[in-house]
């Protein structure tokens, strides 16, 4: 596949996990914390079996100046965000059943991530078009935990 143009509709919902007691055990609840949706103009490839969504970040995030590429190969995915300075970039791996560690650089200092993958799920077409899921858990003790949902629809431009 070559280079193309395409729309980019990004979804992120963010949790706090509890444990709430059910019976004589305890069942897991999500409670919605934060959520995002952008729509964004990128372009699409493919290279050595790996299909990469490209974009520019908004101002309205805070991040002009900046490109995240999501790479996509099997079960999988990379998020690398970097710009003109050092001080907001992301390089956050995804593995299905995998605990990774993400360095992660914003203005007030770097810190490390500790980053569980739970499932990615890709629903694509021939061409690339369709969606692709993550869902994850983030930590970084003692100071927050969290879980996350990140739907990426890949559609035509």
């Amino acid at each position: 596949m070559q280079k193309k143009n395409i729309t980019l509709k990004i979804s992120n919902k963010q949790y706090a996990e509890s444990l709430q007691p059910r019976g004589e055990a305890f069942a897991r609840e999500l409670n919605l914390e934060d959520q995002f949706e952008i729509f964004t103009e990128g372009t699409m490839y493919t290279r050595a079996g790996a299909t990469y969504l490209s974009y520019e970040e908004s101002e309205e995030a805070g991040l002009e100046n900046n490109r995240t590429i999501i790479k996509i190969a099997g079960q999988t995915m990379n998020v690398r965000r970097f710009g003109e300075q050092d001080e907001t970039t992301m390089d956050l791996h995804l593995e299905q059943g995998a605990m990774n560690i993400t360095r992660y650089h914003v203005p007030m200092g770097q810190f490390d991530l500790e980053v569980f993958t739970n499932e990615i799920k890709r629903e694509t077409d021939e061409e690339g078009y369709g969606t692709i899921f993550a869902d994850y858990n983030i930590r970084m003790e003692p100071l927050f935990s969290r879980r996350n949902k990140l739907t990426i629809e890949v559609l035509p431009s």
